[in-house]
């Protein structure tokens, strides 16, 4: 009876241990590389270009050379918290946080810092601090093709919960 009770508490924990995922990152896809080369190249205009229509105000402040929002996504110097600093700390590491079928948020991590964050064996992601160990870009879903919507700025404002 004491070895069955044993086996079944020791059953217990291993498929409890299986049930739970570490959080996991991937390599950029090929709309993200598209956007994050803008970015990496400290092109406002290329960025600005490959926007969608949904974001003309946001693609105007970059053509304008609006210097708060280039400060935010280009840095004024390298190690700036900016999304270019973090994107330029290759190879990068994208947790995606799925928000309808046609939308997304990519978090951004350079070189390592996501799997520093989040070491095995964690079970919710660990973000980090924004424009230092990553970047937040706003993607969506238009004519069959990602997009980035916001030039990665929600880096800088308050993020959903992740889950």
């Amino acid at each position: 009876m004491k070895r069955l009770a044993l086996a079944a508490a020791m059953s217990g924990l291993a498929v409890s241990a299986c049930a739970t995922t570490s959080p996991t990152c991937r390599e950029a896809d090929a709309a993200e590389r598209m956007a994050f080369g803008q970015i990496v190249a400290g092109h406002a205009g290329g960025l600005a270009d490959s926007l969608p229509e949904e974001s003309a105000a946001l693609a105007g402040q970059l053509r304008g050379d609006d210097p708060a929002l280039r400060h935010q996504i280009f840095g004024q110097r390298m190690g700036d918290y900016s999304v270019r600093t973090v994107l330029m700390q290759p190879p990068l590491c994208v947790y995606e946080q799925s928000v309808s079928p046609t939308e997304r948020i990519s978090y951004v991590f350079p070189n390592g810092r996501f799997q520093t964050l989040n070491p095995e064996g964690s079970t919710e992601a660990s973000l980090g601090m924004p424009a230092r160990d990553h970047a937040r870009c706003h993607f969506r879903l238009i004519d069959g093709h990602w997009r980035l919507t916001d030039a990665c700025t929600s880096t800088f404002q308050t993020p959903a919960p992740v889950s």
